[in-house]
């Protein structure tokens, strides 16, 4: 007599979870690249953008920021979702995330493993960030969309 053994269903594998991760990861986002895709300004307007951009951002700390979230995300969004930040800090990491997306992660308080704030570039900007280096002070500006994991900075740009 053939005895095989049961197998698994397909849910109860190791490999249909892993799957399933990457492909929340991917559409998580994806939603948040579109929503911001969406919210770009006419053509005539691209030039007063950056103007403005400079004179209404709010300058805050890595480590400050990062608190505040810590504290009560739920303030801290409705205080900075949305809003041009300036956020100074020291650099933890350079790299790139799941979609090949560069950033640069900032410190937050000492021993953080997730509650760092992560400036996200444009693929464009990735060769400004060759100069720059772990334990660097630097000045980044960008747009603030939320906490997933860390802080998350979209649009990023560095001002020194």
């Amino acid at each position: 007599m053939d005895t095989q053994p049961a197998k698994k269903k397909f849910y109860k594998r190791w490999w249909f979870w892993a799957i399933a991760i990457v492909l929340l990861i991917i559409i998580g986002s994806s939603g948040s690249s579109k929503k911001n895709g969406n919210q770009s300004p006419a053509s005539g307007d691209q030039n007063q953008q950056p103007a403005q951009s400079q004179q209404e951002a709010i300058k805050i700390s890595a480590v400050k920021l990062s608190e505040e979230y810590k504290a009560n995300e739920v303030a801290a969004d409705s205080k900075y979702k949305g809003k041009m930040l300036e956020i100074s800090g020291i650099v933890d990491s350079i790299g790139k995330d799941i979609l090949s997306v560069p950033y640069i992660a900032l410190k937050s308080y000492e021993y953080a493993v997730i509650d760092k704030v992560q400036c996200m570039f444009s693929k464009n900007d990735e060769s400004k960030l060759i100069d720059v280096a772990q334990g660097q002070q630097i000045t980044l500006r960008g747009e603030v969309s939320g906490k997933m994991g860390n802080v998350l900075v979209n649009g990023c740009q560095i001002v020194k």
